[in-house]
């Protein structure tokens, strides 16, 4: 008999396939459906997973025999994770380290209070949840490590997302909660790995010994490390080729040889790539050319499967008890409270903004996703939670990232993109701030601290910009690019006073919003 198709799930690469064509698909028709109610794209790959797993789906014997084999699930499981290494990657790329120099003065103090005290609370909350924790035989520190860093933590790719959205990004509230993150991003990870060494469940001295070994691990690679790629990055940029094959490839192996180290350490593989994306020199085109080439295929494809993984262990089926959803409740208000008023207040403190503008940083810091199932995901791997206190913190990051954007909504009143919100672009949207240091030689300016709209303001700014559009016309030596500046209407601009010889404008106090006055082509490959 002549058998035209194979049996897929007799083909460990066809049912692979599958499972990813299914998983892509509807991944991203949810993700433009939800799009319409204003969500990100994160919300809609969190619940395919959710769909996908023993809470759904997974219920149907059928489904799981022919698209979930238990068979295929460490191969889908190895390749989930091999996108949540190129993620981390990718993170540190994007990860503006000057940029949090330069807004220090706000970004610490808020940084400080949005960290301390939600993860001092997570803590405090883990010790009333280790009793439900299933029973499993692992570190007390380990899980209140774990548990702290999913309480208190904000996603710094959703928060990029609802940024770009409500055409934020670029504004003082966009670059300042940003760079809130970007701390947080760099503090969660040393915190998971530090976690990641008491969850083996050894002694306090091998923790100790495995905390120094990261410590150590840190230095080698900022004081090594780093200086040698940024010699070899500087030897290509005067060759006019930081982008240069070999010089790339370098870098992947940056990532491979970091990831394997952390590996074998007994710290997760992720932070070896976070580390090693940091280490990227952030001069020149590498970094940004990395970024916008990677991103696609990591958030459009790695993503997905990592989601749909971690769907596969999410089991809603167990919070069958009415503590399990009063204690859903609890822990959503906690966290919620614990994370807005500490920096709703602190940025009042810091930045003397309006109370909206203070308690909409308060609510996009409280954004969760990817970074909190990151957290959980590596703890449910270690052993350190329980498959019932995992659906619970999955469904609170869903419902908080949930809210995020339809209260955002109502306190800045703006309109949203929603191509923006179904459509990954983070990399570009967080070059468009850094251009601000590449681009504004001849023309810096800065907003007034209310951000007020006024019709007075308008006009005033209205004037201003029409005398340095007519100083563009008249001056010779202005380059043809920048004879023409915009500003955005809605914002009180300061301090400019065009000098023709010096080509420079004064600069006032607060954070910049990015102005571009670049001919230079782009070196985008796509955008999307």
């Amino acid at each position: 008999m002549v058998v035209l198709f194979e049996d897929p799930r007799h083909l460990p690469l066809g049912t692979f396939l599958m499972q990813v064509f299914i998983t892509l698909v509807v991944c991203k028709f949810l993700a433009k459906l939800l799009s319409f109610i204003r969500q990100p794209q994160v919300i809609g790959q969190i619940i395919a997973g959710i769909i996908f797993g023993p809470s759904v789906l997974g219920n149907i014997p059928a489904w799981t025999n022919a698209i979930w084999p238990e068979s295929s699930l460490p191969t889908f499981s190895l390749i989930a994770n091999l996108g949540l290494i190129f993620f981390m990657f990718f993170l540190g790329l994007e990860l503006d380290l000057d940029q949090i120099k330069r807004n220090w003065k706000t970004t610490i103090p808020v940084a400080a209070v949005s960290i301390i005290i939600p993860v001092g609370i997570g803590c405090a909350v883990s010790l009333w949840l280790y009793e439900d924790n299933g029973g499993l035989s692992t570190s007390k520190t380990a899980f209140i490590l774990f548990i702290g860093s999913g309480f208190g933590f904000s996603a710094f790719p959703v928060l990029a997302t609802l940024l770009n959205a409500m055409g934020l990004l670029n504004k003082p509230i966009g670059v300042q909660t940003i760079s809130l993150a970007a701390v947080e991003d760099i503090v969660v990870w040393v915190i998971l790995a530090i976690a990641s060494a008491f969850s083996s469940g050894g002694s306090a001295l091998q923790g100790l010994y495995t905390l120094l070994l990261t410590l150590g691990f840190i230095a080698i690679m900022v004081v090594i490390i780093r200086p040698i790629l940024k010699w070899i990055h500087g030897y290509y940029m005067r060759k006019d080729n930081d982008t240069n094959a070999y010089l790339v490839v370098c870098c992947f192996l940056l990532l491979l040889v970091a990831s394997f180290t952390t590996e074998v350490m007994g710290i997760h593989a992720f932070f070896g790539a976070f580390v090693s994306g940091l280490c990227i020199p952030r001069k020149g085109e590498l970094s940004d050319f990395l970024a916008i080439r990677i991103e696609l295929i990591i958030v459009e494809f790695f993503l997905p499967l990592y989601f749909a993984n971690s769907g596969l262990n999410t089991q809603l089926n167990l919070l069958n008890t009415g503590k399990a959803w009063w204690t859903l409740v609890v822990l959503v208000l906690m966290a919620s409270t614990a994370k807005i008023v500490p920096v709703t207040l602190v940025s009042k403190l810091c930045t003397r903004k309006p109370w909206f503008y203070c308690l909409s940083m308060g609510v996009l810091m409280n954004t969760r996703g990817i970074v909190q199932l990151v957290v959980l995901n590596i703890g449910v791997e270690l052993g350190v939670i329980a498959p019932k206190i995992f659906a619970i913190f999955v469904l609170m990051a869903t419902i908080l990232t949930f809210l995020t954007s339809p209260i955002l909504s109502l306190l800045y009143r703006k309109n949203y993109d929603i191509r923006k919100l179904s459509v990954a672009n983070m990399a570009g949207d967080l070059r468009d701030i850094r251009e601000h240091d590449k681009n504004t030689n001849d023309f810096n300016y800065h907003t007034d601290p209310s951000e007020t709209n006024s019709n007075s303001d308008t006009n005033n700014n209205d004037s201003k910009c029409s005398s340095i559009k007519s100083s563009g016309n008249s001056s010779t030596s202005l380059p043809s690019h920048q004879a023409i500046v915009r500003f955005d209407d809605q914002i009180n601009y300061e301090g400019i006073k065009s000098n023709a010889n010096k080509q420079k404008s004064t600069r006032v106090e607060r954070p910049p919003v990015t102005m571009n006055l670049d001919g230079r082509p782009s070196i985008y490959m796509t955008r999307f």
